[in-house]
C-alpha cells in the first residue's frame, strides 16, 4: 500500500511538473511574439507624428543586459568570437578575437569615447562601425554608430536594456501621409526616430 501511494504521489507531481513546463513555455512565446511586434511596429515600420514609415530600419533587435536576444528581424545574431584585424604600435597588425556584445556594451558605457574603448572597435552583423555622438534621453542613452552607406543607433536604458536600429542608403523604404505615399531610401533620420520612439517607449514601461 505504501508503495501504491508513493508511486501515486510521484505521478501527481510529474504531471504538475509537466503542467508548469507548458505554462512557462507558453509564455515564453507570448513574450517572443509581444517584443516581435515591437520590432515591426516601431522598428521596420515607424510611425511618426502623421507620417509612417515602412522599412524604416534594415535590421533591429531588443536585447538584454547580458546580450541575450528577445526579438529581432531576421538573421540578428551577436557573433562571441569574432575575429577582427587590428594595428599595433609598431605599425604591423594583429588578428584578436572580440565578443561582439560586449565590445557594443563598452562603447555604450563609455560614451563613446574611443580613447577609453576596448582594443578592436565596435562589430555587429558582420560590419565594423565607426563610433559618433550619443545622445541622453529621458530614461535612457543612445549611442550612434555610422559605416559606408548606412548607419547604426543603439539605445541602452537606465535598466540596461537595449535597442538597436540599422539603415542602409541603397535599401528601399516608403513614407506615408494621409493618401500620399512615396518610395525613398531608408536614411538616417528614420533610424534614429525609430530607435528613439521604441527607446521612450521602454523607458516609460520601466524596462
Amino acid at each position: 500500500m505504501m508503495v501504491f501511494y508513493l508511486l501515486y504521489s510521484i505521478l501527481i507531481i510529474l504531471n504538475f511538473l509537466n503542467y508548469l513546463f507548458v505554462l512557462l513555455k507558453n509564455y515564453y512565446n507570448l513574450m517572443v511574439d509581444s517584443w516581435g511586434a515591437f520590432i515591426q511596429n516601431y522598428l521596420v515600420n515607424n510611425v511618426h507624428g502623421e507620417t509612417t514609415i515602412y522599412n524604416a530600419c534594415e535590421s533591429g533587435a531588443l536585447f538584454g543586459p547580458d546580450g541575450t536576444i528577445w526579438a529581432s528581424t531576421e538573421g540578428f545574431k551577436f557573433n562571441p568570437a569574432s575575429k577582427v584585424t587590428v594595428s599595433k604600435d609598431d605599425g604591423t597588425t594583429e588578428e584578436i578575437t572580440i565578443n561582439e556584445f560586449e565590445h557594443l556594451k563598452d562603447a555604450i558605457e563609455k560614451n563613446g569615447d574611443t580613447t577609453k574603448m576596448k582594443r578592436g572597435g565596435v562589430h555587429f552583423m558582420g560590419i565594423k562601425w565607426v563610433v559618433l555622438d550619443g545622445f541622453k534621453g529621458e530614461g535612457y542613452y543612445t549611442q550612434y554608430f555610422k559605416r559606408d552607406g548606412g548607419g547604426a543607433a543603439v539605445t541602452r536604458t537606465d535598466n540596461g536594456n537595449y535597442c538597436l536600429g540599422s539603415w542602409n542608403a541603397q535599401v528601399k523604404a516608403v513614407t506615408a501621409k494621409g493618401d500620399d505615399k512615396k518610395e525613398v531610401k531608408q536614411s538616417v533620420g528614420f533610424c534614429n526616430n525609430a530607435v528613439d520612439d521604441l527607446s521612450k517607449v521602454l523607458a516609460q514601461s520601466g524596462l
